[in-house]
């Protein structure tokens, strides 16, 4: 089986390039939003500055890059595992070269990395879903995740891909019973994105269920999960003065999200609703509105369908909490890309039965894939 794993990662990673020529024909970049491109901040003769390799790099990618090369300024909204990673891996080439805010030996051990970490949680993944179900199921729902419309921030300079692995990790080793293996990885995920404090409530239920009872030695563990979150804070605190900084830099993004309260997600619906029914279909605008506001919808339903299917519980839960935590901040701003981590939804669409539903998501999951991609490396597309 790990041949045909290689089989299909290869095959999803070369069609990612079919979308990158077609935008270099047809897509100019997006006027005033320059800065959103890889390519803005490279020197005409930079190895980076091909249409096959800038893309990569875009919207997101600059700041991981940016605080690989340089440390944090102010950009404490993206946590620190993996730009840290970039930095430790590229440091084998020699240092930095000073003044380069894209040094091209972090720029490719950036996309390695991430390819790296992606393959290893298509492998975790498929090994995770056996332990429950048949081997056709773990295949189909590496599948479904690979033909999702966002699935390209896997190969991207995102911390996506690592984010996964970890939470697989997780996962993997609290199903065997290896509770400190599994918070030495839980620790790494809080410090990897915020939403990674889902796996706290995640695993300690998976303990409780496993094990019958709180009151073990091994339950002492657990509390590594929250050492990534918490070092992270300290590091704000000092750094700014302030160990809930990360929040407030979120909200510096310009990108409508609430950080100094809680949103509940039928408020964020009713804003939907008003801006399709508002805003002309001839705006750009609406369409991603349509788009977000549908991840959200398909993913709390695929969730259902996965409770229905009798998924793991302590998946689900992890799930439901990375998906809530997004989308209570008054919008559905990159949800598209925030789903994609929950692998749930991917398993539990494997196991429906209607052959009608998996054909049309996967072909209008391969046309999405496809613009959207397209749109994200000419600067219209953020996530």
């Amino acid at each position: 089986m790990l041949k045909k794993l290689i089989l299909i990662f290869l095959s999803w990673r070369i069609f990612l390039f079919i979308p990158l020529i077609a935008s270099n024909y047809f897509l100019h970049p997006r006027e005033g939003f320059g800065y959103t491109l890889t390519l803005h901040f490279l020197s005409d003769n930079s190895p980076i500055s091909n249409f096959f390799l800038y893309p990569w790099g875009n919207f997101d990618g600059i700041y991981y890059l940016l605080i690989a090369a340089q440390g944090y300024t102010v950009n404490a909204g993206f946590f620190p595992l993996f730009p840290l990673s970039i930095k430790i891996a590229s440091s084998i080439f020699g240092p930095s070269a000073d003044g380069l805010p894209f040094d091209p030996r972090q720029y490719f051990t950036a996309l390695i990395l991430i390819s790296t970490y992606f393959f290893l949680a298509i492998v975790v993944m498929y090994k995770l879903i056996l332990i429950d179900f048949k081997k056709n199921i773990a295949f189909w729902s590496i599948i479904f995740m690979l033909v999702f419309p966002t699935s390209f921030f896997f190969a991207s300079i995102y911390s996506e891909s690592l984010f996964l692995l970890l939470t697989l990790l997780c996962f993997y080793f609290a199903r065997k019973k290896k509770w400190l293996t599994a918070s030495i990885f839980g620790a790494l995920l809080t410090a990897t994105r915020v939403v990674g404090i889902a796996i706290i409530p995640a695993l300690l239920f998976e303990f409780l269920k496993t094990e019958k009872t709180f009151f073990k030695v091994k339950a002492l563990s657990l509390i590594l999960t929250t050492l990534g979150i918490l070092s992270y804070m300290w590091f704000n605190f000092i750094k700014w003065g302030n160990a809930l900084y990360f929040v407030q830099a979120q909200g510096n993004l310009q990108n409508n999200r609430t950080v100094n309260s809680i949103v509940l997600f039928p408020q964020t619906i009713y804003r939907y609703a008003k801006i399709l029914t508002s805003v002309s279909v001839a705006q750009y605008e609406w369409w991603i509105a349509l788009l977000e506001i549908s991840v959200f919808i398909f993913a709390a339903t695929l969730l259902f369908v996965a409770w229905k299917k009798k998924i793991r519980f302590s998946y689900i839960l992890f799930s439901i909490i990375a998906l809530l935590i997004p989308a209570s901040t008054g919008t559905f701003s990159a949800l598209p890309r925030y789903v994609l981590i929950l692998f749930p939804i991917f398993i539990g669409l494997a196991l429906v039965r209607n052959k009608t539903v998996k054909i049309s998501y996967t072909i209008i999951g391969l046309i999405l894939l496809f613009i959207l991609f397209m749109l994200f490396s000419k600067g219209y597309f953020v996530g």
